[in-house]
């Protein structure tokens, strides 16, 4: 009897071990017990069944001991339990794909039979492993897993472990059975270190990773037929991570990811090429046996209720899924740097990065256009994605029937396809928190750590369930590799409530870190001769949407917010404000002004600017550059291959809609009290586009590279027989809505002839060579009226805070010429283009308050300095809500008086880089505390005499436009404005102005209103192009001002408070400028206070200025000169002379 079992055994797993023979059987048949030694497995078998990458082989399986129980009496409840002692697996990659795996052993036994009791039994087999070790020996590094305990057991629906007969469900009318398994493990240990070569040394450490108990959720769906895998859904659930690296040990990482990455791409498209067209959930018609048992039935409610079950844990399609918990993540600076002689900035620097709840999802057979309410995380943020990839599958649809007309009309024949419906590849990747601390260094103490990305759902009351950042990329692939047009791959992100501290020391570490990793990289690439695999000219349509975004810039204790509620960010046109007609409506907005016309060169621009409008935005509005227009005009050859209807990246342009944008000026990194508002919410669109790749592309395809130009005869010939056919007349022949009507690739013509007299001059713009064009062109286009305000704190603070960016732009673009790519050669130096246009503006100065008549005690005749008194302004805006509280007031009042009445220990406290030494940092912050709270006394008292006033001035600015050019290291700066007139409303108490504020104002006039003749135009240059206005301008800058056809209405009190206003203790640079007043007529009123109350009033001062010239040297001084019709213009300068003094800019 044991003798023939033995047969039976060896029969069965002959096909797995290599040298198995009775002797290795030790069987016990009444007991039901078996034990093999000395196992040793076959390796391709073994890659068949597991069904592993292409790019991975197995070269050795080696089992000590295995154990076999069987329940003879209770098979259909109990499960055979296989139990293995100690399992090693040697393994290595592949350079170039290996052959494809085989059928699965398991699949062509149960292939030759029906699902029956012998399938179930097979299929409900325990297996228990006490140690797993597998080695991975790869060209750069060697790997091990070793994991301990693993099980792998029968489970029901709820994952629990239970008879085996509810660890499946059967659905007689659709002929198939789902069933259930789950693999555990209690730890899992990996390691990987790099190969030691005695040719070059790698300098690199050790990689260890240590996780707890998981495990691996299966479903399983079969037909019952054959028992053939329809789909799969696997799950693997980690608990908690976390994991501590040091900089070379990620390093490590890259570097090993890097090295496998080209195979496994070379895997990935030999998978999809050769995967299966039936893998997606198509119901097989019943089997004659299958009616049978149907009709059988006991009752049609039994059938019913199985199909409802079966429907309820049905698995579609093939999908995996990794999901961890929390995932806690420590990257620290490491000791090896300062062995190795390499000087950073900052040394020992840390960062802390935690998610919660983090899912990655996997779905390979995902047929295009079907819905996806089966997935697993499906949501709103899917369902967002959902709306948007259909919209571009009919874009591409309508493209496509285009693209087969132009075929048709070439060979004269129409092509013959089927049905072609390509599969994509989806991965989503949604994770519902999110923290990023800031870079901590070891000279640096901080009681709390301060986030620098967090989520605010909490304080937002957003629901938690709401993923924090949600992403999905989807690529586009035929299974049997067919030479078809298929779309371009597609990428969704949606961030919901995220905040981003821009902090200056960990801006800086960060900088140091990435150009570190890349430097470590190419080195690592040019060692082992790897390829770099990255496609820069593959286009991908891209969506970023965002939810209550905000961005915070720190400066000492005091915070700078841009937030924005709504957010979408794409290169595709199907959104609501980035759509072609948009950009057309914006480029006729713009082509109004005479500021951004590409003839206009006079000043404030200089015939050395680049053009504002460039043809890349005409040609993108009119739907010039689409694959579809290339075609019908000849310069592409029509076909119908795969990458037919693939854009590249060179003709993406970017645009950028917020619904409401606004900014703050919150006073304390605390948060504490309302945040005072500097620009209210207006809707803000912006415009990029790559000009120099565009005319590179172009200039390929003039010289026939790349997608390859057509002979002028063949393309001429094309062009007719598409004109005779009337194939554009014919599609556009039905006028539909622009919203209803996808966009297919080519703007409808007014005629059929205009479509090709454009042929010859789209290229003109290639006709320029790539080096002459501009690397960025932005346009930004304020809409609605803009309203902004600004009190002497916040001005103080802006300046502070210009400084500062300016210091860490310096510091990062040092360490970017020190720790630069060196693989690249001489480059272009970088150059952008900004252009800005805002029909109307309201700025509001929060000046000192005028002293009123009949105040005695009225502060001016105190001995409190301008500088004391106007931090008052500061205070009441940090304070209006709790005046009466004394000691809120004392709170609100603090971080104010530390950048207001600290003077210059507030302004050389810098956060960019760590103090020099302990003890001056120690010694700067004592002193600072000494100012700050006599400071704080005097602004205290100073406020309950004012009683919360302030002067209002109020700038009414009418079509502004301004333009920057940046092209190395040269910057130049333009401004135009149309019209600027002053209301200067007096005295106003600050809750009142606040609240009247809050609910808008009007531009006052007519926005569409185009003023001809501007009143003020700016120009600011530095770098070496300035320097031709006088040496010290490279450095400082050169300010160049012209004031024509102004009128206006001052108050003397006004202009004084308007010179304290711009006043700042720190240490100006001197900055050269040439100021030009002409036509100018300026009408003075004296309202100051009278000694005697009978004085009568003062007559007003009328300024006529026909023609005068400022010019400030490099040494400061200034020259006057020109022409003046009233005698009194010293009373005009005095007063203007002292803001430009104080003025203090530069780029």
């Amino acid at each position: 009897m044991a003798g023939l079992i033995k047969k039976q055994i060896l029969k069965h797993l002959s096909r797995f071990a290599k040298n198995l023979s009775p002797d290795k059987i030790n069987l016990s048949t009444l007991k039901g017990e078996g034990q093999l030694t000395n196992l040793e497995l076959d390796e391709e078998v073994l890659q068949n069944m597991l069904d592993l990458p292409t790019w991975l082989a197995i070269n050795k399986v080696f089992c000590n001991k295995a154990t076999i129980r069987i329940p003879w009496t209770k098979l259909k409840a109990h499960p055979i339990t296989l139990t293995l002692d100690k399992v090693i697996m040697e393994m290595s990659t592949c350079d170039e794909p290996r052959p494809p795996n085989g059928p699965s052993p398991i699949a062509t036994a149960s292939g030759q039979s029906e699902y029956g009791f012998a399938e179930k039994v097979v299929e409900g087999i325990s297996l228990s492993v006490n140690s797993i070790v597998i080695r991975i020996s790869a060209k750069a590094f060697n790997a091990s897993f070793e994991l301990s305990q693993l099980q792998v057991y029968s489970v029901n629906t709820s994952w629990a472990t239970s008879d085996l007969r509810y660890t499946r469900i059967l659905d007689p009318t659709r002929g198939e059975i789902l069933t259930f398994k789950e693999v555990s493990w209690q730890m899992i240990r990996i390691e990987a270190d790099a190969i030691q070569n005695t040719e070059h040394e790698v300098v690199s450490a050790p990689i260890r990773l240590i996780t707890n108990q998981s495990k691996i959720r299966v479903s399983l769906k079969r037909r019952m037929k054959d028992c053939n895998v329809i789909a799969s859904k696997l799950i693997l659930i980690l608990d908690d991570l976390l994991w501590v690296l040091t900089d070379s040990q990620l390093k490590a990482m890259v570097q090993y990811a890097k090295s496998l990455s080209e195979a496994m791409e070379k895997s990935a498209a030999q998978r999809k090429s050769m995967a299966p067209d039936t893998t997606q959930v198509t119901p097989a018609p019943p089997s004659a046996q299958q009616v049978r048992t149907q009709q059988a039935s006991a009752t049609a409610d039994q059938s019913a209720s199985m199909a409802r079950l079966f429907n309820a844990y049905d698995v579609r399609e093939t999908s995996h899924h990794l999901q961890i918990k929390h995932l806690d993540l420590h990257i620290c600076d490491d000791t090896i740097d300062k062995d190795r002689g390499i000087n950073k900035r900052l040394d020992g620097g840390a960062v802390q990065l935690s998610f919660s709840s983090i899912s990655v999802d996997y779905y390979p057979y995902h047929k295009a256009g079907e819905t996806c309410m089966h997935w697993m995380h499906y949501g709103e943020a899917t369902k967002s994605r959902e709306t948007w990839a259909h919209s571009l599958l009919d874009e591409f649809k309508s493209n496509l029937e285009m693209l087969k007309n132009a075929v048709s009309g070439q060979t004269q024949s129409s092509p013959q396809h089927g049905e072609n419906v390509p599969l994509w590849c989806a991965f989503e990747v949604p994770h519902k928190h999110m923290a990023v601390v800031c870079v901590s260094t070891a000279d640096q103490s901080r009681s709390s750590p301060q986030s620098m990305i967090s989520c605010n759902k909490k304080i937002l009351y957003l629901p938690q369930e709401m993923p924090a950042i949600h992403a999905e990329f989807t690529e586009y692939y035929f299974p049997d590799g067919k030479d078809y047009p298929i779309p371009c791959p597609n990428l969704y992100v949606q961030l919901n409530a995220l905040q981003l501290v821009l902090d200056s020391r960990s801006l800086v570490w960060l900088n140091l870190f990435a150009l570190d990793l890349r430097q470590s990289l190419e080195q690592f690439m040019e060692l082992y001769k790897l390829n770099d695999s990255q496609k820069p000219d593959e286009h991908v349509d891209i969506r970023v949407d965002g939810l209550m975004l905000k961005v915070v810039l720190s400066y000492i204790d005091l915070n700078f917010s841009v937030q924005t509620s709504e957010m979408v960010a794409t290169n595709t046109r199907h959104s609501s404000g980035c759509t072609r007609s948009s950009l057309e409506a914006l480029l006729q907005a713009f082509q109004e002004q005479h500021f951004f016309t590409s003839l206009s060169s006079s000043f404030p621009r200089s015939q050395n600017s680049f053009s504002v409008l460039h043809s890349v935005f005409q040609r993108h509005a009119h739907e010039q550059d689409t694959r579809i227009h290339d075609v019908y005009r000849g310069l592409a050859p029509p076909s119908l291959s795969t990458n037919a209807l693939k854009t590249p990246a060179a003709t993406d342009l970017w645009a950028v809609h917020f619904s409401q944008f606004w900014v703050d000026y919150e006073g304390s990194r605390s948060g504490r009290g309302r945040p005072t508002p500097c620009v209210d919410s207006f809707p803000l669109t912006l415009w990029a586009c790559n000009p120099a790749r565009y005319t590179q592309l172009h200039e390929r395809l003039r010289a026939g590279i790349g997608s390859g130009l057509l002979p002028r005869s063949e393309s001429a010939e094309i062009a007719s027989r598409l004109q005779r056919k009337k194939l554009l007349k014919e599609y556009y022949s039905t006028d539909a809505s622009p919203s209803n009507t996808p966009s297919n690739g080519l703007h409808k013509p007014h005629s059929l002839d205009g479509l090709f007299s454009g042929s010859s001059s789209s290229l003109s713009l290639a006709s320029s060579s790539s080096s002459s064009e501009v690397d960025l062109q932005v346009l930004v286009h304020v809409q609605k009226h803009l309203s902004a305000q600004v009190s002497h704190g916040q001005y103080v603070f802006l300046l502070r805070l210009q400084n500062a960016v300016k210091s860490l732009q310096r510091s990062l673009q040092q360490d970017l010429e020190q720790y630069g790519s060196k693989r690249q050669g001489p480059t272009q130096p970088f150059s952008a283009c900004v252009g800005v246009l805002m029909k109307s503006a309201e700025v509001t100065l929060l000046l000192k308050p005028i002293p009123q008549p009949d105040l005695n005690t009225s502060p001016l005749d105190s001995d409190v300095s301008p500088s004391e008194s106007r931090a008052t302004l500061e205070a009441g805006s940090e304070v209006s809500e709790g005046h009466e509280r004394p000691s809120a007031a004392g709170e609100g009042i603090q971080n104010v008086d530390q950048l207001v009445c600290a003077g210059t220990h507030a302004i050389n406290a810098s956060p960019l880089l760590p103090s020099p030494s302990p003890a001056l940092r120690k010694a700067s912050v004592d002193e600072r505390s000494s100012v700050v709270s006599g400071g704080r006394y005097l602004c205290i008292k100073y406020l309950y005499y004012v009683n919360l006033q302030v002067s209002v001035l109020v700038l009414k600015i009418h079509s502004v436009c301004c333009s920057l050019d940046l092209k190395g290291d040269d910057t130049a700066f333009a401004l135009e404005v149309g019209r600027i007139r002053p209301n200067q409303l007096g005295n106003v108490s600050l809750q009142q102005h606040l609240s009247n504020h809050s609910l808008g104002s009007g531009s006052g006039s007519d926005p569409s209103t185009v003023l001809l003749n501007p009143e003020v135009q700016v120009r600011l240059e530095s770098g070496p192009g300035a320097a031709v206005h006088s040496p010290l301008a490279e450095q400082n800058g050169f300010l160049q001002c012209s004031l024509q056809a102004f009128s206006a209405d001052f108050l003397m009190t006004s202009l004084r408070n308007l010179a304290l206003f711009l006043e700042d203790d720190s240490a100006s640079q001197v900055l050269p400028m040439e100021i030009t007043i002409k036509d100018t007529h300026v009408n003075l009123k004296d309202d100051g206070p009278r000694d005697n109350a009978s004085e009568p009033k003062a007559t007003p001062i009328a300024v006529h200025i026909h023609n005068l010239l400022i010019h400030r040297q490099d040494d400061g001084s200034f020259s006057i000169g020109g022409g003046y019709s009233c005698s009194l213009l010293p009373v005009f300068l005095f007063l203007l002379l002292p803001p430009l003094l104080n003025y203090n800019c530069s780029l």
